[in-house]
Protein backbone atom coordinates (compact mmCIF):
# COMPACT_ATOMS: atom_id res chain seq x y z
CA UNK A 1 0.00 0.00 0.00
CA UNK A 2 1.61 3.27 -1.08
CA UNK A 3 2.13 5.75 1.76
CA UNK A 4 0.38 9.02 1.46
CA UNK A 5 0.52 11.93 3.56
CA UNK A 6 -2.42 14.44 3.24
CA UNK A 7 -2.47 18.49 5.04
CA UNK A 8 -3.23 21.59 4.18
CA UNK A 9 -1.48 24.99 4.20
CA UNK A 10 -2.86 28.27 4.80
CA UNK A 11 -0.60 31.37 3.77
CA UNK A 12 -0.81 33.66 6.26
CA UNK A 13 0.23 37.19 6.02
CA UNK A 14 2.80 36.51 8.46
CA UNK A 15 3.90 33.75 6.23
CA UNK A 16 4.18 35.75 3.23
CA UNK A 17 6.29 38.38 5.27
CA UNK A 18 8.55 35.41 6.50
CA UNK A 19 8.78 34.36 3.00
CA UNK A 20 9.82 37.83 1.66
CA UNK A 21 12.08 38.61 4.35
CA UNK A 22 14.48 35.07 3.75
CA UNK A 23 14.61 36.00 -0.34
CA UNK A 24 15.46 39.53 0.76
CA UNK A 25 18.07 37.82 2.62
CA UNK A 26 19.18 35.30 0.63
CA UNK A 27 20.33 37.46 -2.22
CA UNK A 28 22.62 40.07 -3.40
CA UNK A 29 21.10 42.87 -3.45
CA UNK A 30 19.55 42.24 0.35
CA UNK A 31 22.68 41.51 1.72
CA UNK A 32 24.39 44.64 0.11
CA UNK A 33 21.49 46.62 1.35
CA UNK A 34 21.97 45.25 5.20
CA UNK A 35 25.96 45.72 4.68
CA UNK A 36 25.66 48.98 3.52
CA UNK A 37 22.91 50.26 6.01
CA UNK A 38 25.61 49.36 9.06
CA UNK A 39 28.42 50.83 6.95
CA UNK A 40 26.33 54.20 6.49
CA UNK A 41 25.81 53.92 10.36
CA UNK A 42 28.95 53.39 11.18
CA UNK A 43 30.39 56.12 9.16
CA UNK A 44 27.54 58.49 11.04
CA UNK A 45 28.83 57.57 14.60
CA UNK A 46 32.42 57.77 13.39
CA UNK A 47 30.94 61.41 12.41
CA UNK A 48 30.07 62.02 16.04
CA UNK A 49 33.62 61.01 17.35
CA UNK A 50 35.42 62.63 14.70
CA UNK A 51 33.58 65.92 14.53
CA UNK A 52 32.77 65.87 10.99
CA UNK A 53 30.56 68.35 9.42
CA UNK A 54 26.26 67.84 10.53
CA UNK A 55 25.66 67.36 6.60
CA UNK A 56 28.15 64.51 6.39
CA UNK A 57 26.52 62.74 9.38
CA UNK A 58 22.76 63.44 8.80
CA UNK A 59 23.71 62.01 5.01
CA UNK A 60 24.86 59.10 6.31
CA UNK A 61 22.65 58.49 9.15
CA UNK A 62 19.28 59.08 6.63
CA UNK A 63 21.27 56.69 4.22
CA UNK A 64 21.65 54.00 7.01
CA UNK A 65 17.89 54.13 8.24
CA UNK A 66 16.64 54.24 5.01
CA UNK A 67 18.64 51.06 3.66
CA UNK A 68 18.03 49.52 6.74
CA UNK A 69 13.81 49.78 7.30
CA UNK A 70 12.48 50.51 3.39
CA UNK A 71 13.15 46.84 2.63
CA UNK A 72 11.20 46.11 5.99
CA UNK A 73 8.34 48.31 5.17
CA UNK A 74 8.15 47.57 1.49
CA UNK A 75 7.67 43.72 2.32
CA UNK A 76 4.87 44.51 4.83
CA UNK A 77 3.26 46.84 2.83
CA UNK A 78 3.34 44.25 -0.36
CA UNK A 79 2.44 41.49 1.35
CA UNK A 80 -0.54 43.14 2.52
CA UNK A 81 -1.87 44.11 -0.95
CA UNK A 82 -0.92 40.59 -2.33
CA UNK A 83 -2.94 38.84 0.77
CA UNK A 84 -5.99 41.16 -0.15
CA UNK A 85 -5.60 40.70 -4.37
CA UNK A 86 -4.22 37.64 -4.74
CA UNK A 87 -7.15 34.55 -4.75
CA UNK A 88 -4.94 32.23 -3.57
CA UNK A 89 -4.23 33.43 -0.78
CA UNK A 90 -8.02 33.23 0.48
CA UNK A 91 -7.94 29.61 1.29
CA UNK A 92 -6.14 26.61 2.52
CA UNK A 93 -4.30 24.68 -0.13
CA UNK A 94 -4.46 20.90 -0.09
CA UNK A 95 -1.46 18.54 -0.54
CA UNK A 96 -1.62 14.68 -0.98
CA UNK A 97 1.66 13.71 -1.25
CA UNK A 98 2.60 10.17 -2.36
CA UNK A 99 5.45 7.67 -3.33
CA UNK A 100 4.81 8.63 -7.04
CA UNK A 101 3.56 12.19 -7.40
CA UNK A 102 2.03 15.42 -5.52
CA UNK A 103 -1.29 16.44 -5.44
CA UNK A 104 -1.90 20.14 -5.12
CA UNK A 105 -5.49 21.50 -5.01
CA UNK A 106 -7.46 24.37 -4.03
CA UNK A 107 -11.26 24.38 -4.52
CA UNK A 108 -12.07 23.41 -7.75
CA UNK A 109 -8.52 23.47 -9.20
CA UNK A 110 -5.80 20.52 -9.39
CA UNK A 111 -2.22 19.49 -10.13
CA UNK A 112 0.07 17.07 -10.48
CA UNK A 113 3.88 17.52 -9.69
CA UNK A 114 5.83 14.12 -10.18
CA UNK A 115 9.28 14.26 -7.84
CA UNK A 116 11.13 15.07 -10.96
CA UNK A 117 9.40 18.63 -11.25
CA UNK A 118 10.81 19.56 -7.42
CA UNK A 119 13.61 21.81 -7.89
CA UNK A 120 14.51 22.45 -4.05
CA UNK A 121 12.95 22.57 -0.71
CA UNK A 122 14.15 25.11 2.09
CA UNK A 123 12.44 25.63 5.72
CA UNK A 124 13.22 29.14 6.61
CA UNK A 125 11.99 28.92 10.46
CA UNK A 126 8.81 28.83 9.78
CA UNK A 127 7.76 27.89 6.61
CA UNK A 128 9.10 25.28 4.18
CA UNK A 129 9.28 26.49 0.78
CA UNK A 130 9.12 24.18 -2.29
CA UNK A 131 10.46 25.23 -5.34
CA UNK A 132 8.67 24.14 -8.62
CA UNK A 133 11.57 26.68 -10.22
CA UNK A 134 14.09 28.97 -9.84
CA UNK A 135 11.29 31.56 -9.47
CA UNK A 136 8.37 29.35 -8.65
CA UNK A 137 7.86 28.15 -4.93
CA UNK A 138 4.74 27.23 -3.07
CA UNK A 139 5.23 28.18 0.63
CA UNK A 140 3.90 25.59 3.27
CA UNK A 141 3.48 26.66 6.52
CA UNK A 142 4.80 24.81 9.14
CA UNK A 143 1.72 26.19 11.54
CA UNK A 144 -0.70 24.35 9.45
CA UNK A 145 0.80 21.32 8.55
CA UNK A 146 1.05 20.23 12.09
CA UNK A 147 3.12 17.04 12.86
CA UNK A 148 2.60 16.35 8.76
CA UNK A 149 5.84 18.51 8.31
CA UNK A 150 7.94 15.98 9.24
CA UNK A 151 6.67 12.70 7.63
CA UNK A 152 6.75 15.53 4.64
CA UNK A 153 10.00 15.96 4.74
CA UNK A 154 11.37 12.77 5.32
CA UNK A 155 9.68 11.49 2.49
CA UNK A 156 11.40 14.10 0.27
CA UNK A 157 14.71 12.89 1.56
CA UNK A 158 13.88 10.02 0.18
CA UNK A 159 12.79 11.02 -3.21
CA UNK A 160 14.74 14.22 -3.77
CA UNK A 161 18.92 14.13 -4.09
CA UNK A 162 20.15 15.46 -0.75
CA UNK A 163 21.24 18.74 -1.83
CA UNK A 164 17.88 19.27 -3.00
CA UNK A 165 16.80 19.01 0.01
CA UNK A 166 18.05 21.81 2.75
CA UNK A 167 15.71 21.36 6.09
CA UNK A 168 17.70 21.30 9.57
CA UNK A 169 15.28 18.40 11.27
CA UNK A 170 15.66 19.47 14.76
CA UNK A 171 14.59 23.20 14.07
CA UNK A 172 11.50 21.56 11.78
CA UNK A 173 10.01 19.40 14.81
CA UNK A 174 10.38 22.14 16.97
CA UNK A 175 8.64 24.35 15.10
CA UNK A 176 6.09 21.71 13.75
CA UNK A 177 5.50 20.70 17.87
Amino acid sequence: MEERIEFDSVVTEKALNNFKMYHNLHNVGGVFGYVFAVFALVMCALGFVFNMSAKYIAMMGLFGVFFLLYPVISIRRSSKKQMKTVAAFKEPMHYSVGEDKIIVSQGEMSEELAWDQIYKIRFTGSNLVLYLSAVRANVLTVDSMGETAVPFVQMCQKKLKPFQVKVNMDKLAKAAA
